[in-house]
């Protein structure tokens, strides 16, 4: 007996429609097939359906391979301990091989510690807790500040919290600048709910060991979306339409159409962005939410590679005059990555955009590699064999001050029509968007639909 998936109440199957393949949809569809096999749920009480506008699964989570052999991910996931058993099992059960790889991230600082060499210009991160690696002017600047910093007094806004945490030294030489290249709104646009709890304490005392943190990468695919096609083998391959890119949803008659076709709906789990869901389902007023564009440009390069890029995992750049805001040497993580490891290395570079700001693609990419050069990163442009550039019309969901106000009242709407919104833009909630906390929603959502079982991960 379920909540809602009792066939002799219905007289047919629960038809839930799972808009997108991501992961939010994968723990979704992995957790109906498994209370199937446990009889938690009859098989013929539930017909899953997914829709996915690409040929494969995997969303945000995919990985491309160009037309040169160089693979990219769609951003950077890697995955560290997870305290989502079920996630960790699933991932393990893919018989993937993984590399475990020391986790070297730097921040680039050349504003404030203006070195010819520019490799001696990045500290470790987070560099609230490396305060010790800045001049000795900022040093006592930082150590001043420890005076007035509060990070328990109220704050309006995420500008207020990062000053009552960090201080108007670290704030202003990279806490707002990285944050505002990153998500393209003043801090004080943005509420401070979902990072409050979150951030590293600043260190401004003397130099201490750092312990070194480890995270695994798969060693034996090209890049991580192939973990995510390998769990997706393990469900019916007929529950799988793909492109097949959802138009318009009409709650009335519980009806989904794509450019091709009509699905009927009892029940649907939208990972898709709430702002277009809305516009899908034509409702009243718009979704009044704000996200920016991320830029992927992947460069491909053949040796050398200096000694210093080979072991890092990946830096951050608040300065405006460097055009991307993070830079992945994705290389490091996977011998697969390249069409040759003996011969090429690549790394991945991440540029933040309003969301409807123009961009000449010739344009970025040569301010790439010139940047990629300035910052020590690469030796000479010459070295460069193989260029990508994607784009993320939807690139970070920013926690705006309606933010909350504004979930609430969609979120009621689409739920009395039986259409529940969840995932990194589906939920809108970019602090529990890592690939365990979304398979997570999407595995307690299935609980909630058919058991009432309370969620939580998309609410944190």
């Amino acid at each position: 007996m379920t909540a809602v998936g009792c066939a002799d109440v219905r007289k047919r199957p629960l038809r839930l429609v799972v808009i997108g393949s991501g992961p939010t949809a994968i723990g979704a569809i992995h957790q109906v097939f498994k209370h199937v096999r446990e009889g938690r749920i009859q098989e013929d009480d539930v017909e899953v359906t997914v829709l996915e506008k690409e040929s494969e699964v995997g969303g945000l989570a995919r990985s491309v391979t160009d037309s040169n052999g160089f693979t990219w991910d769609l951003g950077v996931h890697v995955t560290g301990a997870s305290k989502y058993p079920e996630f960790t099992k699933v991932f393990e059960s893919t018989s993937t091989k993984w590399n475990y790889i020391k986790r070297i991230v730097k921040a680039d600082m050349k504003h404030v510690l203006t070195s010819e060499d520019p490799t001696l210009n990045y500290i470790p991160y987070p560099v609230q807790q490396f305060v010790h690696c800045l001049p000795e002017k900022i040093r006592q600047k930082c150590n001043g500040d420890l005076k007035i910093i509060d990070p328990t007094r109220a704050a309006k806004n995420f500008d207020e919290f990062t000053f009552n945490s960090f201080g108007p030294t670290m704030q202003e030489i990279f806490i707002r600048p990285y944050n505002e290249k990153v998500w393209t709104v003043a801090l004080n646009e943005m509420n401070c709910d979902w990072v409050v709890g979150r951030v590293p304490k600043p260190t401004f005392s003397e130099e201490k060991p750092t312990p070194i943190s480890v995270f695994r990468y798969p060693a034996d695919t090209k890049g991580i979306g192939e973990v995510w096609k390998r769990i997706a083998e393990n469900f019916p391959s007929d529950v799988f339409h793909f492109n097949e890119e959802v138009i318009r949803i009409d709650r009335d008659s519980k009806m989904i159409t794509t450019k091709s076709q009509e699905y009927p709906f009892d029940a649907v789990l939208s990972t898709i962005p709430i702002v277009s869901l809305g516009k899908m389902c034509r409702l009243d007023s718009p979704i009044n939410l704000k996200y920016s564009k991320v830029l992927l440009v992947g460069i491909g390069l053949k040796y050398p590679q200096s000694d210093w890029a080979a072991n890092v995992s990946w830096t951050y750049f608040p300065r405006p005059e460097t055009i991307f805001y993070r830079c992945t040497f994705i290389s490091n993580f996977n011998v697969h990555m390249t069409p040759d490891a003996d011969e090429y290395w690549s790394v991945l570079c991440e540029i933040g955009l309003k969301a409807d700001e123009e961009f000449d693609e010739r344009e970025v990419i040569d301010r790439t590699t010139e940047d990629l050069q300035e910052n020590g990163i690469i030796e000479s442009k010459s070295l460069v064999v193989n260029e990508w550039l994607h784009v993320l019309p939807f690139g970070y969901p920013i926690p705006t001050l309606n933010r909350e106000e504004e979930l609430a009242r969609t979120q009621k709407i689409f739920e009395q029509s039986g259409i529940y919104s969840r995932g990194r833009f589906g939920g809108w909630r970019y602090e529990c968007a890592n690939q365990d906390h979304s398979f997570t929603v999407g595995q307690q959502f299935v609980d909630y639909l058919f058991f009432k079982t309370p969620e939580n991960v998309h609410l944190v």
